[in-house]
């Protein structure tokens, strides 16, 4: 990833979160204490920037860890395509499915399992649900292996423990986005106490 800000002292961002700055800039605003600075920008940042760079740099993050997540995916996936390119046979081909997904900030990095039904000139397929711990964001290798073939299970593993380590940090990163998102609802509500409220009076 390697795209943070730090709020309450000054450090580098990349250019990405340049447009934040420039509206900064234009406000002419400055929060006591707090300015963030790029190799070509160095301007005093409002607290209404401030929080929208935060939330930037945290969608970045998001961005970040779903690229991650297709790159276990298309390993894993080149693996299997491998094998089952010099197999023969529908049997010893993989019941097991990945798929990677991103909607808004939420990615799901699930496993889904396949079962067929019918004669084979007539063949059809349904999927089947997997549940993963709710707590853990895992799934657990008795769950795989039921669908999982047995040349696979070690790859199958492999990549999911790549997949629990991003699940959790993306749940970590969301609820970061909502506690801000949540601390902008307070500022406002208190504008006495914020220069939210002159924010959103200068850039009308």
């Amino acid at each position: 990833m390697g795209k943070f800000i730090l709020l309450g002292s000054t450090c580098l961002v990349d250019s990405s979160l340049e447009p934040h700055l420039q509206k900064a800039s234009s406000l002419g605003m400055e929060v006591q204490g707090r300015s963030i600075q790029s190799k070509e920008v160095n301007v005093p940042m409002s607290e209404q920037s401030l929080y929208d760079a935060s939330i930037a740099a945290l969608e970045q993050c998001i961005s970040d860890l779903y690229d991650q997540a297709h790159e276990v995916s298309d390993s894993y996936m080149s693996f299997v395509d491998g094998v089952e390119g010099s197999a023969k046979g529908w049997q010893s081909r993989s019941t097991l499915q990945l798929s990677c997904t991103r909607k808004g900030n939420h990615l799901d990095l699930k496993w889904t399992g396949v079962r067929w039904f019918g004669k084979q000139s007539a063949r059809t397929s349904i999927r089947v649900h997997i549940a993963k711990n709710a707590t853990t964001l895992g799934y657990t290798e008795d769950k795989l292996k039921v669908f999982a073939k047995e040349w696979e299970i070690a790859e199958v593993m492999k990549a999911e423990q790549k997949l629990q380590v991003i699940r959790r940090q993306a749940r970590h990163i969301v609820k970061a986005i909502i506690s801000v998102r949540n601390a902008i609802k307070v500022a406002k509500a208190n504008p006495g106490d914020s220069t939210l409220a002159d924010d959103e009076t200068d850039s009308e």
